[in-house]
C-alpha cells in the first residue's frame, strides 16, 4: 500500500495522531478516491513526492545549521 494511503487510513483509525482539520481532510480523500467524476493519478502524486523529496531547506531550523543567537 502507498503511503499515503496508510497514513489516511491510520489517521482515521487513530493509529495517528491528529487534530480535527487533518482528521477530516484525510476523510475526504479517502471518499474522493471512491468518487467517479475525480481521477486520483498515482504516478503524477508520486513524480510530485520525489521532486519534492529533493528540495533542500537552505535557512531556518530545518536547514542543518546551527543557529547561534547573536548578543
Amino acid at each position: 500500500m502507498k503511503k499515503y494511503y496508510q497514513y489516511a487510513d491510520d489517521v482515521i483509525n487513530g493509529k495517528v495522531i491528529a487534530g480535527k482539520t487533518i482528521k477530516l481532510a484525510c476523510k475526504r480523500f479517502l471518499n474522493d478516491l471512491q468518487r467517479d467524476d475525480l481521477v486520483f493519478n498515482e504516478s503524477v502524486v508520486d513524480d510530485a513526492i520525489q521532486f519534492i523529496g529533493t528540495l533542500k531547506h537552505f535557512t531556518g531550523r530545518h536547514s542543518g545549521k546551527a543557529f547561534i543567537l547573536e548578543p
